[in-house]
């Protein structure tokens, strides 16, 4: 199983990218990333988003509107694609979040909250939630047990 992370704007050097690189490396599984210029208007960041999205792909959008869930919820949602798709891609908009056909293409939203989140920290915190995922994925203790 691969991953690919589609995100609207580059990452610049600093604390988010020692986040993101710091979780990106403890993950067994290649996580690819490909941004994609800000252009300031969802639709038009949709085509390019969509451009990076196969038909067999498990696709989550991170949207403020999504759902929010535990770490756990996740693990399962992740474990039950790994075992039907082929490559698992995350998507993070622009600052005017993801245009709905996005949204519609997707097969999951999640949300990390009601709060506003910069786009280069969610990066992070996506990195080190999959880098969670991968550990309850295969027993590790867990200290929410």
């Amino acid at each position: 199983m691969k991953y690919l992370l589609i995100a609207v704007s580059d990452m610049r050097n600093g604390v988010e990218k020692d986040l993101f690189d710091q979780y990106q490396k403890r993950l067994t599984r290649s996580l690819s990333v490909v941004e994609l210029k800000q252009r300031n208007c969802p639709s038009s960041e949709a085509t390019d988003i969509l451009k990076h999205i196969s038909a067999d792909d498990w696709v989550c959008a991170l949207d403020e509107r999504g759902k929010s869930i535990t770490s756990r919820e996740l693990a399962q949602h992740i474990s039950d694609a790994e075992q039907t798709f082929k490559r698992m891609v995350f998507v993070i908009g622009g600052a005017d979040g993801l245009a709905d056909e996005v949204r519609t293409r997707s097969n999951f939203c999640l949300s990390f909250g009601k709060l506003t989140w910069p786009h280069l920290l969610v990066r992070g915190l996506l990195a080190e939630q999959l880098y969670r995922c991968q550990q309850i994925a295969i027993n590790h203790p867990y200290h929410r047990d």
